[in-house]
């Protein structure tokens, strides 16, 4: 018995080794290409940095300051190229579509979906998703939905005026919240959910709850982002915990005060409705980002060169 234990051992040991080994190899693939960048930490790679400033966005600010338009960082031990050169981005996403047509996929997604976006027939699949969404965002269509963000704005400049009239301070990031939510709701698919007036909505609530719920799975999020080989494990661990915290909830409602649901289903759950309503129920004076998209998906199908 100690005999195989001891084997055991030996082979989680050599594993294990082996494992780090390659991670420490893989901090060499922007040398080797000769590209510049912040150093990365073992293991870790670059995310104590990110961690310092508390926003990717301000770090890659300071690393573009300091290493210029293009150059290499590292989620763990994967390799991430920054480019802001526009000239370069244009080759990128025009002239190499056919290469770069997908996207990487997030921390905790579904990492087989994900893969279905990949077809060898130059991205087809995406290149035809692409020509229904884009027209959609020009110009003339978004200026439709003026109204819609214009009526958000005026709940919320009338909030801010009672809160200044009181004439003592406040969280205006409180407000600023709600009135994205309000808008993002209004526009995406024309809910009037007037969150601006009542904290207490539920679309509100389960919206922030996502970022709640996400700081809850800290685990598995650093799991997914430093050892990403096992990103499938991963996926299927937060599923498992998402599926038993709704089940639990539903054979026992007394566990309700005591088991959070999984914010980000209900979300998904009421926007499916809401599309579904919408495909039964067209109604051609809607001028909110779901419709636009419907009208473009309801065209035919385009045969892409």
């Amino acid at each position: 018995m100690l005999f195989l234990t001891g084997i055991l051992i030996s082979i989680v040991v050599v594993l294990i080794v082996a494992y780090l080994w390659s991670i420490r190899k893989s901090y060499d693939f922007f040398k080797r290409l000769n590209i510049d960048g912040p150093p990365p930490v073992f293991f870790f790679g670059n995310f104590l940095d990110i961690a310092k400033t508390k926003r990717m966005s301000i770090s890659i600010k300071q690393w573009t300051e300091k290493y210029g338009r293009i150059f290499g960082f590292f989620e763990g031990h994967t390799p991430i190229l920054v480019i802001s050169d526009p000239d370069i981005l244009q080759d990128i996403f025009i002239k190499n579509f056919s290469i770069f047509h997908s996207r990487r996929a997030l921390p905790l997604e579904n990492q087989h979906a994900e893969s279905t976006h990949v077809f060898s027939a130059h991205g087809l699949r995406w290149k035809r998703q692409r020509y229904v969404i884009n027209p959609t965002f020009s110009s003339a269509k978004l200026k439709q939905m003026t109204p819609l963000i214009h009526r958000c704005i005026d709940i919320f400049m009338s909030k801010i005026a009672e809160q200044c009239q009181a004439g003592q301070p406040f969280d205006i990031y409180t407000y600023y919240k709600r009135f994205t939510m309000d808008t993002i709701w209004s526009c995406a698919f024309s809910l009037d959910t007037d969150m601006q007036n009542d904290p207490q909505n539920p679309y509100l609530v389960d919206s922030q709850q996502i970022f709640e719920f996400a700081n809850k799975m800290k685990v598995l999020l650093f799991l997914s982002l430093f050892v990403n080989e096992f990103n499938n494990i991963w996926y299927k661990l937060f599923e498992w915990n998402g599926a038993l915290r709704y089940h639990i909830r539903r054979l026992f409602p007394f566990t309700k005060s005591l088991i959070n649901s999984e914010p980000g289903r209900w979300i998904v759950k009421q926007a499916y409705n809401l599309v579904e309503q919408r495909r039964k129920h067209v109604q051609a004076d809607r001028t909110d980002l779901m419709q636009l998209m419907l009208e473009s998906a309801s065209t035919d199908d385009i045969t892409v060169v």
